[in-house]
């Protein structure tokens, strides 16, 4: 029959070993809640810069965005450099 003290040091070992593993679990835990709240952060700030940009007043976006649009005409690039180089230039290209 084991004995008392026996059974107790089996039982704190055991405790021991359970606290060890919990702390692991504790430790990965606060990291994923570190990285999660950083990601958190990062949604904050984008989500304000938005507002912030979409605040602005439309003509200043509208200035900004002169280029062309989708359906809109634009200028064809190679006549311009045909224009300003004939065959007798650049031999093999016509024009």
């Amino acid at each position: 029959m084991p004995s008392v003290l026996g059974l107790l040091e089996a039982r704190e070992k055991r405790v021991r070993e359970e606290i060890a593993r919990l702390r692991e679990e504790a430790e990965r835990v606060q990291a994923a809640l570190g990285e999660a709240e950083a990601g958190l952060q990062r949604l904050v700030d984008a989500r304000a810069t938005v507002a912030k940009v979409l605040a602005e007043p439309s003509t200043a976006v509208a200035e900004r965005v002169r280029g062309a649009m989708a359906g809109s005409p634009v200028p064809h690039r190679i006549e311009a450099w045909r224009r300003r180089y004939s065959r007798r230039t650049i031999t093999g290209v016509s024009t």
